[in-house]
């Protein structure tokens, strides 16, 4: 089989007793033969039997297509069987009712809803279709670290053992124009990213209204964690200062020239400009503030529309889908990036910038650290339970999360361990989990408040306190809709440095570590999501308190 490209499909009669057993198979040993780890044949298996369940409740035909393909790096598992359109993604998950169980058609939803943009489903001329994209996040975690072990190899031996000539020709030709090349690319979708994912965000909450107090707790909650995130992460800055002020530009990194301007700024001003004088201007100048604020005016206004709303909600998810896969095409270069990068690091920095970076390190993990450490106080305080029972039995969600890097990818284990571990009813969990995956995002919140600072300080670039106000706001509302993809928080990252004067290419000087900060940034935001489901589900009385405690 070729490794680049590789196509099988499969006929499969529904009206035989075995069908099922017969496309489980087909699936399972396809997956096999193109390499997929055993985890996520599984993950993928039980998948692909609720889409092709829920098929033939809705079939004009007997007639099923299964065809699994890879090509460019990319797996995927494509279902088809004629059929009326339904909602594949049922309603019955904003359900709560106190003495309602949820359906096992909520139960199916929830499972699909965790795969993200690796899910999707239309319809097309009476033929019901899904695309299973099956990820297999570990390799790519493994090659990132393979690509930074060899740059630190290739930048000490051309540093050490290379003539002067021949190190200057390898950056000048080779690794600088990759990592511009790339820098560029991030650049590219920036505006857009942010936008169309914060307005799919917000027009699926358009009744959050009905969800009642419920709904509103969670909520609450998520946004309390996500201040504390970036106050701490302000003040963990302010006592841990790596690198000399503007390090960057006076050593040997020819990363841009940092062009202060003289403006006024205050916290009226800032306000006042949140508001764009057009609505084309700020996608051209990448003003961060004034694209959150239209993309929330936008996502509001679709739930209010009637007969447009199905149209545009439609129309903006395709565009979100759109710019999602252009940047996971960019992100997925990540390796190739971090290589030059981290290869351009050793050969160019002394070693006191090298230790400043270091320095970078260990004052995010020390913020993650200190931040886990604030999920067990609140679920001592507000929950009033044992911390140290909800760090024991949510240690498994913890590192799969960790491992994977991606919190959608580990949606499914963090419900199960809420469910079956914690005790936490369902009718929490099928709300919470599911949306801190969008929108409960603290060590992203961490990783852009740390970044953004340590590269402000690198460049020289001193933050005024209306900065800070414009920063602290901005990073808050970058959470609430983050894109679901690898490789977000550094488009994230990108728009938050527009803020504070600080060009857009020094996020090379710290792309080299960012897979292992990356990591333990989906960890917090990942345990934030369940200490949230765990101290709502106590206040409401839906936490089995026996199996907690066990």
């Amino acid at each position: 089989m070729s490794i680049f490209f590789y196509r099988k499909y499969k006929a499969i009669d529904t009206s035989k007793k075995d069908f099922l057993r017969e496309s489980l198979d087909f699936i399972r040993l396809t997956l096999k033969d193109n390499n997929i780890s055993k985890k996520l044949i599984i993950k993928t298996e039980l998948l692909a039997e609720e889409v092709i369940m829920s098929f033939t409740e809705h079939s004009l035909s007997k007639d099923l297509i299964i065809t699994t393909k890879h090509m460019l790096g990319e797996t995927s598992v494509s279902i088809s069987m004629p059929g009326e359109e339904f909602e594949i993604f049922s309603n019955d998950t904003m359900t709560f009712e106190s003495n309602e169980e949820v359906s096992g058609e909520a139960v199916r939803s929830i499972l699909l809803k965790s795969y993200g943009e690796s899910f999707k489903y239309n319809n097309k001329k009476n033929v019901n279709n899904v695309r299973i994209i099956t990820d297999n996040n570990q390799k790519s975690i493994y090659v990132t670290f393979l690509a930074l072990f060899l740059g630190i190899i290739m930048g000490l031996i051309a540093k050490l053992l290379f003539p002067q000539f021949l190190t200057d020709g390898i950056s000048y030709y080779c690794l600088e124009p990759v990592k511009t090349i790339f820098m560029n690319s991030l650049k590219i979708v920036i505006a857009p990213v942010v936008f169309f994912s914060i307005v799919s965000c917000i027009s699926q909450f358009g009744s959050i209204s009905e969800l009642g107090k419920l709904g509103a707790k969670v909520m609450g909650m998520y946004l309390v964690t996500t201040v504390i995130a970036v106050i701490i992460s302000i003040i963990c800055t302010k006592l841990i200062q790596p690198g000399a002020f503007g390090f960057a530009l006076s050593g040997q990194q020819d990363l841009g020239v940092v062009e202060v301007q003289e403006v006024e700024t205050s916290l009226l001003t800032t306000i006042v400009n949140i508001v764009p004088s057009n609505f084309i201007k700020p996608f051209f100048e990448s003003d961060t503030l004034q694209l959150i604020f239209l993309a929330i005016l936008c996502g509001i206004a679709v739930g209010m529309i009637g007969e447009y709303t199905a149209i545009l909600k439609e129309l903006f998810e395709a565009l979100n889908t759109l710019f999602l896969k252009i940047t996971s095409i960019i992100t997925g270069f990540i390796p190739v990036a971090v290589f030059c990068s981290v290869t351009l690091m050793i050969i160019n920095m002394d070693n006191k910038s090298i230790t400043s970076i270091i320095g970078y390190m260990a004052q995010q993990t020390i913020s993650i650290i200190v931040m886990m450490m604030i999920y067990g106080l609140l679920v001592a305080v507000i929950g009033r339970l044992n911390p140290l029972k909800f760090y024991s039995k949510a240690k498994e969600g913890m590192l799969t999360s960790f491992t994977l890097s991606s919190s959608s990818a580990a949606m499914p284990t963090n419900m199960r361990v809420c469910i079956n571990k914690l005790g936490i009813s369902p009718k929490v969990c099928s709300f919470s989990i599911p949306l801190g995956a969008t929108v409960n995002m603290d060590g992203t919140c961490i990783y852009l408040t740390i970044a953004a600072m340590f590269l402000a300080r690198a460049f020289g670039v001193d933050i005024t306190s209306a900065q800070m106000q414009t920063l602290f706001l901005t990073i808050v509302l970058l959470s609430l809709g983050a894109p679901g993809v690898p490789g977000s928080a550094i488009v994230c990252l990108g728009i938050v440095l527009k803020t504070i004067n600080v060009p857009i290419d020094a996020i090379s000087l710290i792309l080299p570590v960012y897979p292992l900060m990356d990591m333990m940034d989906t960890m917090s935001n990942t345990t934030g999501d369940m200490a949230t489901a765990l101290i709502v589900a106590r206040n409401e009385n839906l936490l089995d308190l026996e199996k907690y405690n066990s």
